[in-house]
């Protein structure tokens, strides 16, 4: 079971008066969300019963809006939420601890989709000019008032990027964002031993499968394959 959600709902209550603005890269992200299909956004495992689970389509916009702004740290996520008007505005003024946040963002569904959804809109970016051919992040960038222009779409992504998912932008972001983001999310797990054995686990789950990845490569790459330089960063964490 999941909180509320209306999808393309631009208008509710804050707790003062604040209107985004409509050249703001947050309408972009918010109408791409927005155009994910439920089977691929929601998780099939969802509880009906109990407290509410917090909607994948929110946290995603509020990753998606704090990745693209270099910022991977859950405690900082959750300082956000209480600081910035554009990812209050993302939210629909909902709160979220650093425990929610990262307890989303460790889940395999969630994972895999954040990752295709910052490639696909990344690349969709830079299909319309709005940010340099090279970069993954989009800090500061803005977009002409007339947002209609633009196609910002899960499906023509998918049509359009998903054979592209293993180029530049999809190893840039194994490269500069995944890797942060264990990074980042390590030591706010690590509260307990309890939380420590959590997290050995679930890396040790992640390295069987770069074993298994890397023994389809079908040729050596000298320094090693993205794959393997990504076990190499994980298994420093698993043996310290």
């Amino acid at each position: 079971m999941y909180q509320n959600y209306t999808i393309g709902q631009t208008e509710f209550v804050l707790n003062y008066n604040y209107d985004l603005p409509q050249n703001h890269i947050a309408r972009l992200i918010s109408d791409f969300v927005d155009s994910i299909p439920q089977n691929v956004l929601l998780e099939d495992s969802g509880a009906a019963t109990g407290r509410p689970s917090s909607h994948p389509a929110i946290m995603l916009k509020i990753l998606l809006f704090v990745y693209s702004r270099q910022t991977y740290s859950g405690r900082k996520i959750e300082m956000m939420l209480d600081e910035n008007l554009p990812m209050r505005w993302l939210a629909h003024d909902y709160t979220y601890s650093y425990h929610t946040i990262n307890n989303f963002r460790r889940s395999q569904h969630a994972s895999k989709l954040i990752k295709h959804a910052f490639v696909y809109f990344t690349m969709a970016l830079k299909d319309h000019g709005l940010i340099q051919n090279d970069a993954v992040f989009i800090d500061g960038t803005k977009v002409e008032a007339d947002a209609n222009k633009y196609s910002f779409t899960w499906r023509r992504a998918v049509e359009k990027y998903h054979a592209k998912l293993r180029e530049k932008t999809s190893k840039l972001y194994g490269e500069l964002v995944e890797k942060q983001v264990v990074q980042e999310m390590a030591p706010e797990l690590v509260t307990s031993a309890e939380g420590m054995e959590v997290m050995k686990q679930e890396l040790a789950e992640k390295i069987i499968k770069l074993d298994e990845e890397i023994k389809q490569e079908s040729k050596i790459i000298k320094g090693g394959s993205v794959r393997k330089r990504r076990r190499r960063f994980l298994k420093s964490f698993v043996t310290n």
